[in-house]
């Protein structure tokens, strides 16, 4: 009897087990109440080896995400893998890879290492609210050597590069170079420090709020001779240069 009731426990265990690992990923994601700013179609595989077609965040299409999870972490309530998506090589795909780890006793905690993310500038600034309307071309690069977030910054060390900078001029596309940021936690907020050189000798430290809400710029301009007139003119939409060429910027 002892033996029997061993047996039939073990079967329903193994029956579990497989239950879960080959789990479809479509079943799951259908029924789970998604945020409005987030669409997910195409979904395929199972929940723990997956992949979408189509998400769509914040008005932003992402395509063909893949991602693995380890059931072992469910186990210290976690939910860890590793997650890709996009053409890294496609300058107008948004893409990333790495691992993540999100916190099941509170979701909006994420922690990261050795993530990588690339955006195509005209499709972010399509989203921001900005002083003067910018035609940009180029790539974010986004490198997070380590990251733990939600809903504030808690440690955040990374950089952030703008390449192949473009912006549409009057006579067709400027270009600006690269730029090159050191990404921090300040407080809450997450901190974005920009230093020269660069054709813009921008020098720049924003502080961007943990929900994105709002952002406080603090830095100084001064355009390379290089680049056209119209640039210096729009740069003093900010103000009068000082004594030395350059032009605060101030933005809260």
């Amino acid at each position: 009897m002892k033996s029997r009731i061993l047996w039939c426990a073990g079967g329903l265990a193994a029956f579990l087990f497989f239950l879960l690992a080959y789990l479809p990923a479509q079943q799951v994601i259908g029924r789970i109440t998604l945020p409005a700013n987030i669409a997910i179609s195409g979904v395929s595989g199972t929940l723990w080896e997956g992949r979408a077609r189509t998400v769509v965040a914040n008005g932003l299409t992402i395509n063909n995400t893949e991602w693995q999870l380890s059931p072992w972490s469910l186990l210290i309530g976690n939910l860890s893998g590793s997650i890709k998506a996009g053409n890294i090589r496609d300058a107008s795909s948004i893409a990333f890879q790495g691992p993540f780890s999100l916190d099941l006793f509170s979701m909006q905690h994420v922690e990261s290492e050795n993530f990588l993310l690339y955006l195509p500038v005209d499709r972010v600034l399509a989203e921001v609210s900005l002083p003067l309307p910018v035609n940009a071309g180029g790539r974010f690069k986004v490198s997070l050597d380590s990251l733990s977030f939600g809903p504030a910054c808690e440690s955040l060390t990374g950089t952030g590069d703008w390449l192949n900078a473009t912006v549409a001029g009057t006579q067709g596309p400027i270009d600006f170079g690269s730029y090159n940021a050191t990404l921090r936690c300040e407080g809450e907020a997450i901190g974005v420090e920009v230093k020269e050189p660069n054709m813009l000798g921008l020098s720049m430290d924003a502080v961007i709020q943990p929900d994105f809400s709002g952002i406080r710029v603090s830095g100084k301009v001064k355009p390379d001779d290089s680049l056209p007139d119209e640039v210096h003119q729009a740069a003093r939409f900010f103000g009068q240069p000082d004594a030395s060429g350059y032009i605060p910027i101030q933005l809260d």
